[in-house]
């Protein structure tokens, strides 16, 4: 039998590291928070990329909507005022984009004021009576007026809340 030595201690004594080695060591996370700050920055980039896409879209639909609004179509006119309605619902209209839609239901509610100053004279005195299609573009004007007032925190006239909740006939 080959007898088995016994085992002794050894020890080793290394200097210790130098800076670069060390550097070296924490390299690899280095290249892991460099990754990570370019993913949120490009996905920071897209996210904007696509509000502000989503903002120019918005602002196309806004620009048919308020010239719909003006046209001789009454039918056109209408769903105009009913586009300037849903438009200013939206989280990418700001406070001056929705005070321009605000313009866009002047014209209807003018001549719905007119119309109601008109119910007033005699019968001699007044003009032809507003048409229903004509009404219908007058309600969806005032719709879209109360709701953007809501929106800018301002006070709606009583007549065109009222006008607001006429049934178009």
């Amino acid at each position: 039998m080959n007898p088995i030595p016994s085992p002794f201690p050894v020890t080793v004594v290394a200097p210790p590291p130098e800076w670069w080695q060390i550097l070296g060591a924490l390299s690899p996370l280095a290249v892991l928070a460099a990754a990570m700050v370019a993913a949120i920055v490009a996905l920071l980039s897209l996210r904007q990329k696509a509000r502000a896409d989503n903002r120019s879209e918005w602002w196309r639909r806004a620009q048919w909507a308020l010239d719909a609004s003006r046209s001789r179509s009454r039918s056109e006119a209408e769903m105009g005022q009913k586009a300037i309605e849903l438009l200013g619902q939206s989280d990418l209209a700001s406070r001056e984009e929705l005070a321009l839609l605000k313009v866009g239901t002047e014209d209807a509610l003018l001549a719905a004021a007119k119309a109601s100053e008109t119910r007033t004279l005699t019968p001699s005195q007044r003009p032809a009576s507003v048409s229903p299609e004509d009404r219908k573009v007058q309600i969806a004007a005032a719709k879209a007026r109360v709701m953007l007032d809501q929106r800018l925190s301002e006070d709606t006239p009583g007549w065109i809340v009222a006008l607001s909740q006429e049934a178009p006939g």
